[in-house]
């Protein structure tokens, strides 16, 4: 049988600033992102935009918690899952979320806001069990 892939990578700003609950004593954040993509389309340069909803859980819920807001720009990695439900008329209804396993905060700090300290591009991976206990940040472990 043949291994099967679900893994997205995307680059956009936060939509809204996230959404911070704790479930069961383990943090989790819910947010959105923006993605643009500019085109060419019979001589005419187009923007498309399209929105994606995420959920981070654990040590990458703190993160986004404490270092970002509406506008801050990210990149996420994670995997797709696809939920459904009855609606009251009785009809499905479903909706595909991106559940990050790596986070890395891009730009400076954020338009006219005060500065939260973190550095401008800092990365961080719910580890390599997948699970969120763990992160490291990017450039300061290269050697070189």
């Amino acid at each position: 049988m043949a291994n099967d892939l679900n893994k997205v990578l995307l680059i956009g700003r936060l939509t809204r600033d996230p959404e911070f609950k704790s479930v069961n004593g383990s943090s989790v954040v819910n947010f959105s992102i923006a993605s643009n993509r500019t085109y060419v389309s019979n001589g005419d340069k187009k923007e498309e935009t399209n929105y994606f909803d995420c959920v981070a859980w654990g040590k990458l819920a703190d993160i986004l918690k404490q270092y970002t807001g509406k506008g801050k720009q990210v990149a996420i990695e994670g995997r797709l899952q696809q939920q459904t439900w009855d609606t009251p008329d009785g009809k499905k209804a479903s909706k595909i979320r991106i559940y990050v396993e790596t986070l890395q905060l891009l730009g400076g700090q954020m338009g006219g806001s005060v500065d939260r300290g973190e550095p401008s591009s800092t990365a961080y991976d719910s580890g390599p069990s997948g699970g969120y206990d763990d992160f490291t940040s990017g450039d300061e472990d290269i050697p070189f």
